[in-house]
């Protein structure tokens, strides 16, 4: 947990570096949304299943949650990769979109992690 306070701390600095302004264009608005949604879905459907485990009386880290949050990490990986292949091909817009949905997808992550070792009893 140690580790957890600085990376949220970095990641809010660069979410509000990144962060949209009034005039949000509509590839940077679907670029956000394509990162955050997938990884909210997956994080809400982690916690939804750890809390089933829970109702059942077995009080441990459940396999599907567990997968669940291993894919929402994938999630986030291959929005690097996209980060980097709109970078190179200088989308900036597109680029900088991501780069905020990857910062909010980390700080939900996170969150999860932290949820889910609390219901685990860890």
């Amino acid at each position: 947990m140690i580790f957890t306070i600085p990376v949220f701390v970095a990641v809010c600095i660069v979410a509000w570096m990144l962060r949209p302004r009034k005039n949000l264009s509509k590839p940077r608005k679907y670029a956000i949304l394509s990162v955050i949604l997938p990884s909210l879905v997956l994080a809400v459907t982690a916690v939804v299943f750890q809390l089933l485990q829970n109702a059942t009386g077995n009080v441990e880290v459940s396999d599907i949650s567990n997968n669940l949050f291993i894919t929402g990490m994938f999630v986030i990986g291959a929005a690097l990769l996209a980060l980097a292949g709109f970078a190179v091909t200088r989308k900036w817009e597109i680029a900088k979109g991501i780069g905020f949905g990857i910062c909010i997808a980390v700080l939900v992550s996170i969150i999860e992690f932290g949820l889910l070792e609390g219901l685990a009893g860890v």
